[in-house]
C-alpha cells in the first residue's frame, strides 16, 4: 500500500494498483472522496465496474488502461462515495399499507371517519376495511369521554356492515368494529393468547375492540374476507419501496423481520427476482409464531428451500421477544418453549433475530434462550441478534460480547460500540423514518464516532445478514452497490450529518437513483 497525497492506494504484487483484469469498464466513478469501509480504511479517488462488479479501486492515474470509447464516466467533482447503505430493520413489506390501506395520520375521530369514507368512495366494492397509524391513546382518551367503547367508536366511523381493523403505527395494537369481533367469534370468554391481550371493559369483561400484541391482533386478522394482501399487490409495493423509498436514501440492502405468516409476499419476491426486477437485496426473516414452538420449525425448512434466489434469502427467524411499549415488560414466549425453539433454530442453522425492548431483565431471558442455544449445539457463527437494543440493555454488553450476540438499535447506545459488541444500526421503517443519515447523525450526537456508525449501516449490516463477500465494502470482485454522497461526511459539522442526502445509488452496477442536483 502507498500514498498518493491523503489517499492510499491498495497494490498487488506488481506494485499496480488494486485492479482486476477483465478488460475495460462499462463504468468509472473519479475524481472522488471514496471511503472504502474496508478492514484497513483504505481511500482513494476512482472506482471501476464491468458486469456490476468492482474491477478497480484505486487513483485516476490508472484508469487510462481500463476504459474506452464505451466506457461511461462518472465525475464525482470531490463528492463522497460509501458502499451502499445496509438497513438491518426495515419493514418493506408495509409499503403496501400505505398503497391499499386507509392512512390515518391526524389524531381525530373526524379526520378517521373523513379518511375512512374517501378510501370506501375509491373502493365502492370493498368487503373490508384495513387502516394504519391510529392513535391508541387518543381512541382510549375517546372512549372515556363519550362512555363508548373503542369498538363502538369505529363503527360510527365505518359502520357495522362491513368489517375493519385498523393497526397503529407500531404495529402492536390493532382496533376491530363489532362486524370484525363478531366474524371472529371474540367475546367475553374468549383466553387471552399466549403473550398477547385482548382488552375488555372493567365491569362488564366485555371486549372493547383493542387487541394487542400478534396472537391476538390474528383472532380478527385471519377472519377477514382478505388476510394478507394479494401477489399483485405485493409486487407493486416491493416496486414502489424499489423505486420511491429505498434508492433516494442511498440503501440498497434491507434485513426484513416479517411479523406475520405471508406466503404472497415471499411469492412476490420470489417472481420479480425470476424477473431480474429486484434492485435492492433482501434479507427475508420469517416468523415465529409463540404459540407454535418446535411445531413450525419443519415448515422454516420448506420455505428456506423454496424462498431463495439471486437478490433474497429465507434463512433467518424473527421472534418476538416481548411487547410494545403499551404491553411494556410484557415476555411473549414461555421461556422454555423459547429456549427449546431458538436451540433447535440454531441446530437447523437458522440465524435467530429477537424483538426485545426492554427492561433488562427480559433482555437477560432472551440472551438466556441464545445461550442455551451454544450449550446444546456448540458456539458457530451464528450471527445471531437482538434488535431495538437501547439503554436498557447497558448493563449487558460483555454478556452480549461473551455469547457473540448481535446488538441492533436506532441506534445502538454508545456503550455497545465502546465494549466492542459487533453493532448494526436501522430504521425499524415504517415505525420510524427510513433515513439512514438520521439514525448515523444521532449516533455521532450520542459520541459514537463516525467512522463506527458508517461501518453499523455498511460493513456491518452486510456481516449481520452474511453478504460481506458481496457488498458492503467498496472492494475488487465485490458487487458495485454504491452511493455518492452529496457531500463528505468527515468534513460536515455533526449537528449537519442529517442534512446530507444520497445523490446518486448504484445497485449491482446500475444506476437506480439520481438526485436532479448531480
Amino acid at each position: 500500500m502507498r500514498r498518493l497525497g491523503q489517499w492510499w492506494i491498495v497494490l498487488d504484487g506488481r506494485g499496480d494498483a488494486n485492479v482486476d483484469n477483465q478488460g475495460t469498464a462499462d463504468l468509472v466513478l473519479q475524481n472522488g472522496k471514496i471511503y472504502t469501509m474496508d478492514a484497513n480504511r483504505t481511500q482513494a479517488e476512482s472506482v471501476a465496474i464491468k458486469d456490476g462488479k468492482i474491477i478497480y479501486v484505486g487513483s485516476n492515474s490508472e484508469l487510462s488502461r481500463l476504459t474506452d470509447a464505451k466506457t461511461k464516466i462518472v465525475d464525482l467533482k470531490g463528492r463522497m462515495l460509501l458502499p451502499g447503505f445496509i438497513d438491518t430493520h426495515n419493514h418493506a413489506y408495509l409499503r403496501a399499507e400505505a398503497m391499499f390501506w386507509v392512512t390515518l395520520s391526524a389524531a381525530s375521530l373526524d379526520a378517521y371517519k373523513q379518511a375512512t369514507q374517501e378510501f370506501l368512495a375509491r373502493n365502492p366494492d370493498a368487503n373490508q376495511v384495513r387502516g394504519v397509524g391510529w392513535s391508541l391513546n387518543y381512541v382510549l382518551q375517546q372512549a372515556q369521554a363519550t362512555g363508548k367503547s373503542p369498538m363502538q367508536l369505529l363503527d360510527d366511523i365505518v359502520g357495522k356492515d362491513i368489517p375493519a381493523v385498523y393497526i397503529t403505527n407500531g404495529h402492536h395494537e390493532v382496533w376491530a368494529n363489532t362486524k370484525a369481533m363478531q366474524n371472529a367469534g371474540i367475546t367475553k370468554d374468549t383466553p387471552n393468547p399466549p403473550g398477547a391481550f385482548i382488552d375488555r371493559d372493567p365491569d362488564t369483561g366485555e371486549p372493547t375492540g383493542i387487541l394487542r400484541e400478534f396472537g391476538a391482533q390474528n383472532l380478527v386478522i385471519s377472519k377477514l374476507p382478505q388476510p394478507d394482501f394479494t401477489l399483485e399487490e405485493y409486487k407493486q409495493a416491493i416496486l414502489s419501496f424499489q423505486q420511491d423509498l429505498a434508492p433516494q436514501r442511498g440503501v440498497t440492502s434491507v434485513l426484513v423481520p416479517i411479523h406475520y405468516p405471508t406466503d404472497s409476499y415471499l411469492d412476490a419476491i420470489k417472481a420479480l427476482d425470476s424477473a431480474n426486477m429486484l434492485t435492492v437485496r433482501y434479507d427475508l426473516l420469517l416468523w415465529a409464531d409463540e404459540t407454535r414452538g418446535l411445531a413450525q420449525i419443519p415448515e422454516f425448512v420448506e420455505r428456506r428451500v423454496k424462498y431463495n434466489g439471486q437478490f433474497f434469502k429465507t434463512d433467518s427467524i424473527k421472534i418476538f421477544g416481548t411487547g410494545a411499549s403499551s404491553t411494556f415488560g410484557s415476555v411473549v414466549w414461555d421461556q422454555e418453549v423459547l429456549k427449546q425453539t431458538v436451540a433447535e433454530l440454531d441446530r437447523q442453522k437458522f440465524r435467530v433475530y429477537i424483538h426485545d425492548i426492554g427492561p433488562e431483565s427480559t433482555y437477560s431471558l432472551m440472551l438466556d434462550a441464545l445461550e442455551y442455544a451454544q450449550q446444546q449445539n456448540g458456539k458457530r457463527d451464528a450471527r445471531h441478534a437482538i434488535t431495538h437494543v437501547s439503554a436498557n440493555a447497558n448493563g449487558l454488553v460483555e454478556r452480549f460480547k461473551a455469547l457473540d450476540v448481535w446488538a441492533d438499535g436506532h441506534p445502538t447506545p454508545k456503550a455497545f460500540f465502546d465494549a466492542g459488541v459487533k453493532t448494526t444500526s436501522a430504521s425499524d421503517y415504517p415505525v420510524r423514518d427510513f433515513l439512514p443519515m438520521t439514525r448515523i447523525a444521532a449516533g455521532v450526537g450520542n459520541g459514537v464516532s463516525l467512522d463506527a456508525m458508517l461501518a453499523s449501516h455498511t460493513i456491518k449490516g452486510a456481516e449481520l445478514i452474511f453478504a460481506e463477500r458481496e457488498t458492503g465494502s467498496i472492494e475488487v470482485g465485490k458487487s458495485a452497490d454504491l452511493v455518492v454522497m452529496d457531500r463528505n461526511l468527515f468534513d460536515t459539522p455533526a449537528a449537519e450529518l442529517n442534512q446530507a442526502k444520497a445523490v446518486l445509488t448504484l445497485f449491482n452496477g446500475k444506476e437506480v437513483f439520481r438526485d436532479p442536483s448531480f
